[in-house]
C-alpha cells in the first residue's frame, strides 16, 4: 500500500487563519501535504483561509455557534454520516474536535472543568460527556495532547486509557516568519499582547502591568492585538497616545515587529502559541506556569509566574526582561517537524489496523 492510497482525514470546524487551534491544522495540514500525504480536510467552512488547490477541503455547512455542546454535537454527527457514505478502505481519521468517529484526536484545551468544581447543570453534563466519549470512543488508537498540562490532566482524569494518551505534539512555529523580521533597538521600549480571548489570555493584568510601569516613571508603550477592536477593554482617553490597538490580523508579523516583550499571564492555557513565535523571533516573554509554552523557560528569555503571583512581581520580571543583556533564546521547532511526529504516528496507526 503506497503513501497515496492512504488517505489522511483532518477534521476541524473552522479551517483557516482563524485561531491557534484552527492554525495549527492549516499549517499541519500543509506540511503534510507537502510531505507527500494523502490529505482531506473535512470542516464546517473555511474561515480567513488563503487560496490553496492542493489541499482538497470539503465544508459540511455551518450548524449553530451556542450552545456550543449542540455545536460539537451536530457537527459530530455530520463528519459520521458523511464518512459512512463516502467511505474508503485505507483512510484514517484525525479528529481535532468532539467526535467519537476517529482513528486519533488531537486534544488543543485544557480538559472541561478539570477540576471538578461548581454546581451541576446541562452544560457541564453535555461538555464532559461529549470529551468522555472523544477520548473512550473504542475507534481511537491515539490521544495526542498539544502539551505537558494537558498530558498531565489526561492521565489523572481518564487513569483506564493512559496506554492511548501520546506525548505531546506541540505547536510548530511557521519557518517563514522570521524571514523579513529584523530587531529594532528603541529608545522608548513597548510591551505587547496578542489573544482572542483577551479575558481568559490575561488582558487586564497586562494593563494593570503597564499602568505600574508608568506609574514608576517608565516611559512604555503598549500594543495590543489579536480581538475584536470594538470590544471595552478599559483605555481611557488620556492612555490612548500610548496604547495602540491593532484588532485581528492575518500578518502577525506586523505586531511582532514593533514589541520589545510578549506579556502572556493567561489563567489556563493549553499551550499558547504567541510564546513559541514570540522566542522564535528572539522576542522576549513573560507567561503564566499555567501556559503550556512555559516549558520553554529560560531565564533572560522566557520568565513564567504562577497567574496569581502578585501585580508588583510581574512588574520586577517586566523590568528584568525589557533590561536583561545577553537573553538565551530556545530552540523552536517549527511545522515541519511536527508533521514529522504525525507521520510516524499514522504509519503505526495504520499497521494496526
Amino acid at each position: 500500500m503506497t503513501e497515496k492510497t492512504k488517505q489522511v482525514v483532518q477534521v476541524v470546524k473552522r479551517f483557516g487563519l482563524c485561531g491557534g487551534m484552527e492554525e495549527y491544522v492549516f499549517r499541519l495540514s500543509k506540511e503534510l501535504k507537502a510531505a507527500g500525504q494523502n490529505i482531506l480536510v473535512l470542516c464546517e467552512e473555511k474561515v480567513s483561509c488563503p487560496v490553496d488547490n492542493e489541499i482538497e477541503v470539503i465544508e459540511l455547512g455551518f450548524s449553530c455557534r451556542k450552545p456550543r455542546w449542540l455545536s460539537h454535537l451536530l457537527f459530530s454527527r455530520k463528519v459520521k454520516i458523511w464518512l459512512q457514505q463516502n467511505a474508503l478502505p485505507n483512510r484514517l481519521v484525525h479528529s481535532h474536535e468532539r467526535l467519537n468517529s476517529h482513528h486519533l484526536t488531537t486534544i488543543h484545551s485544557t480538559l472541561f472543568n478539570f477540576p471538578s468544581k461548581g454546581f451541576p447543570s446541562v452544560r457541564k453534563f453535555m461538555n464532559d460527556w461529549l470529551e468522555e466519549r472523544e477520548i473512550t470512543t473504542i475507534s481511537a488508537n491515539a490521544v495526542v495532547p498539544v502539551s505537558h498540562i494537558i498530558k498531565d490532566q489526561l492521565l489523572s482524569k481518564y487513569p483506564k486509557f493512559t496506554k492511548r494518551v501520546h506525548d505531546p505534539i506541540v505547536p510548530g512555529v511557521d519557518s517563514e516568519l522570521g524571514i523579513n523580521h529584523s530587531k529594532t533597538k528603541r529608545r522608548v521600549k513597548t510591551i505587547g499582547f496578542l489573544g482572542q480571548e483577551w479575558r481568559r489570555k490575561g488582558l487586564v493584568k497586562v494593563l494593570s502591568i503597564w499602568r505600574e510601569l508608568r506609574k514608576s516613571g517608565l516611559e512604555i508603550k503598549l500594543l495590543l492585538g489579536g480581538f475584536d477592536v470594538s470590544d471595552s477593554i478599559g483605555i481611557s482617553e488620556a492612555e490612548k497616545d500610548d496604547i495602540k490597538v491593532l484588532g485581528w490580523m492575518s500578518d502577525k508579523l506586523r505586531f511582532y515587529s514593533n514589541i520589545d516583550l510578549l506579556v502572556h499571564p493567561a489563567k489556563r492555557e493549553a499551550f499558547g502559541m504567541v510564546i513559541a513565535e514570540a522566542l522564535s523571533l528572539e522576542i522576549p516573554v513573560l507567561c503564566s506556569t499555567q501556559c503550556g509554552a512555559s516549558i520553554y523557560q529560560k531565564n533572560g528569555a522566557l520568565n513564567a509566574l504562577d497567574e496569581s503571583a502578585p501585580l508588583s512581581d510581574w512588574v520586577k520580571e517586566v523590568q528584568y526582561l525589557l533590561h536583561h543583556s545577553e537573553p538565551s533564546f530556545p530552540s523552536i521547532a517549527d511545522w515541519r517537524q511536527n508533521a514529522a511526529q504525525y507521520i510516524n504516528l499514522y504509519q503505526n496507526i495504520f499497521s494496526q489496523n
